[in-house]
């Protein structure tokens, strides 16, 4: 009995031993299966926020060209227009599409980031989920994620260069900035842009002695200060969205004034107006790059007061003539009425009346009422025009009241208490221009030492996960610099509008084809990442 007992129990170890082997091998499976879709589903997430970023161009075109073919339509309506009304909506055309050319780039520039963030977020955890991958695939899937990363940089470096040459394209065709203008703003981008790439070599340099181990911890200290960085570009965001939305309102408020639309309405002759647009106020960022910020502009009407009141003067003068005229006409007419003329017309008239009351033949009847015609036609010849002159002259006198009235009514609208409620809109506008460059500044600052934080902390995660040297990065920013040194002699040598907009357009498709060029090579890439991916885990 001991022995069928002792037999029993190696035999259940044996079956619980056995039953052990197989759950660890499942969990092995079940490990390797997790790891796989971790893989495929961050190399997915990477295709998603490619294309979020592209999607995020292609909407900034859409607005750009909804944008312009709504400025060309309001210069269709004002070449219809009266000729002083065309420079008034022209004005007004050329804000609205300056707005939207505006909220087109910060909207695409925000969802560009978010896509830069999603695409960072994806690959980390990619490399996370590449310890279960053999050495050799791994490997593999290294080399090609530093090399997409690297074209990733270009592509949406071209993406950004994009919407700010179709901006500026559009700028220029619409007459929003000068050629001038144009150039100088160009140059001063690249400056910066060069000033950027000197900075970024300076950091690559300090960290190119170090280990890997540094790499790891100068990555983890540059991403948490984009983290911060990040929150801090939201908020100035936010209060320059609310300035511009200020600046929006101060702008209706002020040109749909009564002071303004009365001006309007009695044309140029009685007004003069200014167009109002500061002088670009240059900033220094915190690494002593500099940018450049260009006040909204709006337009200041001021009345020709004296104008007004010599119309006001002409139009009493005109009623004084033709209340004296009326009187005149009205004095003719009674004197008429009391001379032996009209007594004897009058007479012929009754006694014509009663000498066809009385005929009583058919013949008699009818010449007494061509007597009695040819009476009434005498009476009406001699009293006819001075009735009429008494009914001009009373029609005259009519308008001329009216004429004065509303006169007064518009010299009213334009001095006193609405010249004084005018002033106090120029002042909200004027507040309201200087509060958003205050606020763009603030808001460029912070977006370009994002940008710059971004760079770095993305280029130092490549060196911690050993997706690029130190060598390769630096290599770029000289490249960068060479790029910028190009573009600032191309804008010197520019000096007409028609070359202005020639090399927009040709910077354009220079963009365009390195964009046509490029995305297809990005996407092969994660193409080879994905194969790699499931044939490590098969």
């Amino acid at each position: 009995m001991k022995k069928k007992l002792m037999m029993v129990a190696v035999l259940l170890g044996a079956l619980s031993l056995g039953a052990c082997v197989d759950n660890d091998e499942s969990a092995s499976v079940t490990a390797v299966r997790n790891a796989k879709a971790k893989q495929l589903e961050s190399v997915a997430n990477m295709n998603n926020a490619n294309a979020d970023a592209k999607k995020a161009i292609t909407a900034a075109e859409v607005a750009i060209k909804e944008a312009e073919a709504a400025y060309q339509k309001a210069q269709a309506e004002l070449a219809q227009a009266q000729a002083d009304q065309q420079k008034i909506l022209l004005e007004k055309a050329q804000a609205a599409l300056e707005a939207e050319l505006e909220a087109a780039k910060i909207n695409a520039e925000a969802e560009l980031n978010n896509a830069k963030a999603a695409l960072e977020a994806a690959k980390a955890e990619l490399i996370a989920a590449l310890d279960q991958v053999d050495q050799a695939n791994k490997t593999r899937i290294t080399t090609l994620l530093g090399k997409a990363n690297g074209l990733l940089t270009t592509i949406n470096d071209d993406r950004q260069s994009l919407i700010d040459a179709k901006d500026q394209l559009a700028r220029l065709k619409a007459g929003l900035v000068s050629v001038e203008l144009s150039n100088q703003q160009t140059i001063a981008n690249e400056e910066k842009n060069k000033a950027v790439a000197q900075a970024l070599i300076a950091e690559y340099e300090k960290y190119s002695t170090k280990d890997k181990a540094d790499a790891e911890k100068a990555a983890q200290e540059a991403n948490a200060k984009l983290t911060a960085l990040d929150q801090i570009k939201g908020e100035k965001n936010t209060a320059d969205q609310n300035a511009q939305q200020a600046y929006q309102v101060a702008s209706t408020n002020l040109y749909g004034s009564l002071y303004v639309q009365t001006l309007q309405q009695i044309g140029s002759p009685y007004y003069d107006t200014e167009y109002i647009r500061g002088e670009g106020v240059n900033y220094t960022n915190d690494d002593s790059t500099n940018g450049t910020v260009w006040p909204r502009s709006y337009t200041k009407y001021t009345a020709n007061l004296d104008r007004i009141n010599e119309t006001i003067t002409n139009q009493t003068r005109y009623l004084s003539v033709s209340k004296a005229v009326l009187a005149d006409a009205n004095k003719a007419l009674t004197d008429a009425k009391a001379s032996d003329t009209y007594k004897s017309l009058t007479k012929a008239v009754t006694d014509a009346q009663k000498k066809f009351d009385d005929a009583k033949t058919e013949a008699d009847k009818n010449t007494a009422l061509s007597e009695l015609r040819t009476a009434e036609d005498n009476l009406s010849a001699y009293m006819q025009p001075l009735e009429t002159a008494v009914k001009d002259a009373t029609t005259d006198v009519t308008d001329s009241e009216n004429n004065l009235k509303s006169w007064n009514n518009i010299l009213a609208a334009v001095s006193g208490d609405n010249a004084t409620a005018y002033a106090n809109l120029l002042t909200v506008m004027d507040n309201a221009v200087k509060a958003q460059v205050e606020t763009a500044i603030a808001y460029n600052k912070a977006s370009h030492n994002y940008s710059v934080q971004y760079t770095l902390a993305s280029t130092l995660q490549r060196i911690a996960d050993g997706l690029a040297d130190y060598d390769q990065l630096i290599l770029a920013q000289k490249q960068a610099i060479a790029t910028a040194d190009e573009n600032i002699a191309n804008a010197a040598s520019i000096v007409s509008e028609e070359q202005a907009i020639a090399n927009q357009e040709k910077l354009i498709a220079n963009l365009e084809n390195s964009l046509a060029v490029n995305e297809p090579i990005y996407n092969d890439y994660l193409a080879q990442i994905k194969a790699l991916v499931g044939d490590s885990a098969e």
